[in-house]
């Protein structure tokens, strides 16, 4: 009985071994925001796969809020392909920002495609407020994207490209270490390319539960240390 819960034991510690030694992925999303005018913003996203249930996070925990408010009702147009295949994909019935895909024999990459439609009005929250009007758009990369599980997010690496409405221009925080390549795909439209920074891709965290009373309890430790 001895032996047979220490070999219990020990193969669950040489799974969480190759877990954690797993490489994590590097993910292409392409958001076009030419319909950031009509509050609309497109998405594709390459993710690696293997056959099976591929299960994808909508991010839910955002910095700086206080709840799991990440915007998900504002999530549209989900579809994902193999090539000219379209899987099968159904939201979990216990949190509605999972989703599982289910991934065929051969597949080595899925590509998803999603809507995501900013409020018309401000509404409460900072994430689910607008970003969005004919002359101006604020990109929040947490709200264009889905990531896979069984990586920390801060381990998954994302190639990030952006295309603009005519005549706009577009700025960045420099200390972001965002190395735009401007590149002319008509007269007026310009596609924007870049890495998301290591350090910029908190906003992807998903937190598990019990997380929600550390994040207050840090918050506390932070205004003490200032007072």
């Amino acid at each position: 009985m001895k032996l047979s819960r220490i070999f219990k034991i020990l193969c669950l510690f040489l799974f969480s071994i190759s877990s954690f030694a797993a490489t994590a992925p590097t993910v292409t999303i392409s958001v076009d925001a030419t319909s950031a005018p009509r509050k609309i913003f497109h998405a594709s996203l390459k993710i690696p796969a293997t056959p099976g249930d591929l299960t994808l996070y909508y991010p839910k925990w955002i910095p700086g809020e206080h709840a799991p408010d990440g915007p998900v009702v504002d999530l549209a147009g989900l579809k994902f392909s193999a090539g000219s295949t379209t899987l099968k994909w159904r939201r979990d019935l216990l949190d509605g920002f999972t989703l599982h895909v289910e991934v065929p024999a051969g597949v080595t990459e899925v590509d998803a495609d999603l809507d995501y439609l900013s409020p018309a009005t401000l509404e409460s929250g900072f994430s689910a407020g607008s970003s969005a009007t004919d002359k101006l758009a604020v990109i929040s990369w947490n709200q264009v994207l889905l990531y896979p599980k069984g990586y920390k997010s801060d381990d998954i690496n994302y190639t990030a490209s952006l295309k603009l409405p005519e005549r706009w221009k577009f700025g960045t925080r420099s200390r972001l270490r965002i190395r735009p390549e401007v590149k002319s795909t008509s007269p007026r439209c310009l596609s924007l390319r870049w890495s998301i920074p290591r350090d910029h891709r908190r906003i992807f965290e998903s937190r598990p539960a019990g997380a929600r009373s550390s994040h207050r309890n840090g918050h506390r430790r932070r205004q003490r240390r200032r007072a």
